[in-house]
């Protein structure tokens, strides 16, 4: 039904007029008439017993009339929650991170997040870069942190935080291969990958390709999706990985894995928020944007 016709219905009920009707409404009588009447024929049945100048709402006018109040009703509790919501940080918030931001970057981010607005429900979605990557361009998600760029129309990335990689290896591995020089050993030792689509693999495969290497040149032993996969099959000497050092501080700092020295040629990549230009950022999502990029933690070595 035509809303229209159903307020004009209304006020013609309420004003037992049609001429009051109109100017309540700010229209011509003949128009309020013509509402009225299509609503009638659209219904099939008479909705007012016109008796000389008044007008009498017929039983089945009295029925319209009752749910058309709820209607309009619902409508204005409608409206006014959104507008509630539109200045208040409040509400379900659905967002993804690739698993290295999700498992290492966000949880205390996300601890101090709730603190300060505790009506927000974060519901956090892991995957690879380009699986967040898609599910924020299908509008699955509002946010994802991601690590790396994915070329991909109607989105934008918001550069947060800054990420240095690591090469490593067990040490009883390094020690098999150390009298290598860098270019042979990592043409020789086995390899623990990220998948395609993988922020980190994309970080990697750039730096490879500045040294002169590919992942096609490589021994790969195994392609993991987890970066905590990639780190246990690293720790027990199936080979070596480029991860991120956040991943693998601990391991470093107790000797259970080698940072292998690779010189001046640095590995470095940049953790960006995700989102879709064309969705509106409700509050909630606005202040956990600014939030991250003001106290998501540097990753130093």
């Amino acid at each position: 039904m035509d809303t229209r016709k159903i307020e004009a219905f209304t006020k013609v009920f309420e004003h037992n007029s049609f001429s009051k009707a109109g100017r309540a409404l700010f229209l011509s009588q003949p128009t309020i008439s013509a509402h009225v009447a299509a609503l009638e024929e659209e219904l099939g049945v008479q909705l007012f017993d016109r008796i000389g100048r008044t007008v009498v709402p017929t039983k089945a006018g009295e029925i319209l009339y009752h749910h058309a109040k709820n209607i309009f009703e619902s409508s204005e509790l409608a409206i006014s929650e959104i507008r509630k919501l539109e200045n208040r940080v409040v509400g379900k918030l659905d967002i993804g991170a690739s698993t290295i931001p999700a498992n290492y970057l966000l949880p205390k981010a996300m601890a101090e997040f709730y603190m300060k607005y505790p009506e927000v429900t974060l519901d956090l979605s892991i995957g690879d870069t380009e699986e967040i990557v898609t599910m924020v361009k299908g509008n699955f998600l509002m946010l994802g942190l991601v690590g790396g760029l994915v070329t991909s129309q109607g989105l934008i990335f918001l550069p947060v935080l800054k990420d240095s990689l690591v090469l490593v290896m067990a040490h009883d591995l390094y020690q098999k291969y150390a009298y290598l020089s860098l270019h042979d050993l990592m043409l020789t030792v086995p390899w623990v990958v990220r998948e395609e689509g993988s922020g980190t693999r994309q970080a990697a495969g750039t730096w490879l390709n500045k040294v002169g290497l590919s992942f096609s040149g490589l021994r790969e032993a195994i392609i993991v999706r987890n970066a905590g996969v990639l780190l246990e099959c690293v720790r027990l000497g199936m080979g070596a990985a480029i991860t991120s050092y956040v991943t693998v501080r601990s391991e470093i700092k107790d000797g259970s894995l080698v940072s292998v020295d690779i010189g001046h040629n640095s590995i470095e990549r940049q953790f960006y928020i995700v989102y879709n230009k064309k969705r509106t950022l409700l509050p909630a999502a606005q202040k956990l944007i600014k939030h991250l990029q003001h106290n998501l933690t540097p990753i130093k070595i």
